[in-house]
């Protein structure tokens, strides 16, 4: 006997999905009063089996769904009201759970309202706190952590899935002011724990520290365009407000003034050494760029372009794909790791050219790459850090290529404590006065050798630039300014 065919339509993400039928399908969310369905399915006297002595039963559609389904006949006992009329009225609740995943964007809403009503959560006091979903070890949280007790907020690191799984408990003991994600870390794909903050009244940001299209093509719902964001790089503000974010400014990074000042001891017999501390790849990048290509003529064109004194960034790889939609979907990772691919030999080449002079902290990957036989191993962020940039004769900084304008830690640690960086240039470091991008920012890698040597043999020059930098640094771009901005943001 043939299987019935199931229907089929494009949900939110604009992918094509069965639509499958079976009282199964339906959840009883409970509360009291008139039966109301959050969508009927497929087949609408499926759902009708559930309650066949009811003379009207209620029920609300998603448009999406709807138009999609104009086959559908509707039995004459359903009556359709609108979403508004939610808050005026009692209901028992029947949800059609395929609906959750098919248009999260318009049911996440109403799941909200619905749930944060029965709790009451929504009419707790709010505190001045704010969530951060991490651990004490997660990226920035512990500088960020910092720089909210600075401004007087008190804050809770919060374990991610626990406030995916746990949330409405959590909010029962302590409603904060603001959730605070880095990369939309504790926020999940479909925008169920974004909705049930909004809906309790607790503001959420999130803040891109690294490419934002790598990290919304995990996402399968619209709802990170509602979500207030902010971006390391502003190259991406005008392609994410193109998509429909609705709320998107500029943070840069920063640095931590308890950890980088002057006071630190410096690292010793590093002070006629041009130092570079790094990785030759992040965590992870293998399962990241799972299936993704870098053919020998890409790898032909990235030397080639590198050649002429040009990074082939996530910018130059898009235009060169032809990559006009940066979501939905997953093909924004293959420009990515092309773009990636090509950092690696951007840096490189900027690290051989410093010669035998080099001394590197850093991981075994590096070993394939350059010629250096100063290789030590990587060192940690928060202890050895601090002294390496204060004792080395110059740091250097290439910027990652997936950030076209961005910029990195090093170009506020180390000027934080009295070192000298020399970078490549990018475009984010027009939040620095010129007249000091100048004299510090490198093009080409062939550049390198003669900037170094003028540093090296210009020791009043070098004192001199270190101290206007870091008096630019602890003033301005500090992530106590970085909070102060944020703050002013989501207000």
């Amino acid at each position: 006997m043939q299987r019935p065919q199931r229907i089929r339509i494009k949900n939110e993400s604009g992918k094509l999905q069965s639509l499958p039928d079976g009282t199964e399908y339906f959840q009883d969310l409970g509360g009291s009063g008139e039966i109301l369905f959050l969508g009927l399915g497929p087949v609408p006297e499926t759902a009708l089996k559930l309650f066949p002595d009811n003379s009207t039963i209620y029920y609300i559609e998603c448009p999406d769904f709807e138009s999609q389904t104009l086959s559908r006949k509707i039995p004459s006992a359903f009556k359709k009201i609108k979403p508004e009329l939610l808050s005026t009225t009692a209901h028992r609740i029947i949800l059609y759970t395929p609906n959750k995943m098919l248009f999260p964007s318009f049911w996440g809403p109403i799941l909200a309202q619905l749930v944060i009503r029965q709790t009451g959560v929504n009419k707790k006091v709010r505190k001045k706190t704010v969530w951060i979903p991490g651990d004490d070890n997660s990226l920035l949280v512990p500088e960020l952590s910092k720089a909210l007790a600075h401004a007087d907020f008190t804050y809770s690191v919060i374990d991610p899935d626990a406030m995916r799984k746990n949330l409405l408990s959590m909010l029962d003991q302590e409603l904060p002011e603001l959730v605070l994600s880095i990369n939309f870390i504790g926020l999940d794909n479909t925008g169920e724990t974004y909705f049930m903050l909004r809906e309790a009244g607790v503001k959420v940001v999130v803040w891109f520290v690294d490419n934002p299209f790598h990290i919304i093509s995990g996402i399968k719902s619209d709802y990170w365009k509602q979500v207030p964001l902010m971006v390391t790089d502003h190259w991406f503000i005008q392609h994410l407000k193109q998509l429909g974010s609705i709320k998107v400014e500029h943070l840069p990074l920063g640095t931590d003034p308890d950890l980088f000042n002057a006071d630190v001891v410096k690292f010793p017999m590093l002070d006629k050494r041009v130092v570079f501390v790094g990785r030759s790849s992040f965590p992870h990048k293998d399962s990241f760029f799972a299936g993704c290509t870098f053919t020998h003529k890409d790898y032909d064109e990235a030397v080639r372009t590198i050649g002429t004194g040009t990074k082939p960034d996530f910018e130059w790889w898009a235009k060169r794909d032809m990559l006009h939609k940066f979501w939905p979907g997953r093909k924004v990772r293959e420009t990515g790791f092309r773009a990636e691919q090509s950092g690696l030999l951007w840096r490189s080449c900027i690290l051989n050219a410093a010669g035998e002079n080099l001394t590197l902290f850093g991981d075994e990957g590096w070993k394939k790459q350059l010629t250096s036989t100063d290789i030590r191993p990587p060192v940690d962020y928060y202890t050895a850090l601090p002294s390496i940039y204060a004792g080395a004769g110059i740091n250097l900084n290439m910027t990652s290529p997936l950030l076209p304008c961005g910029l990195t830690q090093r170009n506020f640690d180390v000027w934080a404590v009295g070192g000298l960086l020399l970078t490549d240039y990018t475009p984010g470091l027009s939040i620095f006065p010129d007249e000091l991008v100048q004299e510090c920012s490198f093009i080409s890698p062939d550049e390198l050798p003669a900037l170094c040597d003028k540093f090296m043999t210009l020791p009043k020059l070098k004192k001199s630039l270190s101290k206007f930098w870091r008096n630019l640094i602890l003033k301005k771009h500090t992530y106590h300014n970085r909070i102060t901005n944020l703050l002013n943001f989501i207000q």
